[in-house]
């Protein structure tokens, strides 16, 4: 709980970043650009860096109870956690890459290697769309599995350690 805390409280000053950037636009203040952009926002946030920062949270607390802060279990679950952030940000590059990979025109190629953006189809950003909404729905439901993973395993170590006498549990001080 205290790692998803964490990241709803870093995920909230993100939010009003993005939100003063939707405001300020070429022609003047947006506050329609500011609603879409916290409604939008209000949906990504939870299985972004509030479900990472539970995530790594949850590892963290693990080792400790397990008697060491620093575990493989803690570098893997950080090394994952970052896999999954990159996945995140460059969900809309991939849909981009791949959107155009299936469906470019020779055209549209021609145009590209000659340093122009070529103009999409209809077709091309209807597929764009479904193509970053799941790479972004993939990555939470991944995020998702994996904090389910460090639940029972949490809930596993609890059950074991419930079982032991006080004075066999990790960190138990005598004295």
């Amino acid at each position: 709980m205290l790692g998803a805390a964490v990241g709803f409280g870093f995920a909230a000053f993100e939010t009003a970043g993005y939100a003063f950037n939707a405001l300020l636009t070429v022609r003047g203040l947006s506050v329609g650009a500011v609603v879409q952009t916290e409604l939008l926002r209000s949906v990504l946030a939870p299985v972004g860096h509030g479900l990472w920062t539970a995530i790594l949270g949850g590892l963290l607390f693990q080792g400790l109870q397990r008697g060491r802060w620093l575990s493989g279990r803690l570098v893997i679950g950080l090394l994952w956690v970052s896999f999954l952030h990159a996945l995140w940000d460059s969900s809309h590059e991939l849909a981009v890459v791949i959107t155009f990979v299936l469906t470019a025109t020779t055209r549209q190629v021609q145009l590209l290697q000659a340093g122009y953006l070529p103009p999409a189809s209809p077709a091309q950003v209807h597929l764009f769309t479904v193509l970053s909404l799941a790479s972004l729905g993939v990555v939470a439901v991944l995020g998702l599995l994996t904090l389910w993973g460090v639940t029972r395993s949490a809930r596993a170590d609890d059950a074991r350690v419930g079982s032991l006498p006080r004075r066999y549990a990790p960190g138990y001080r005598y004295g």
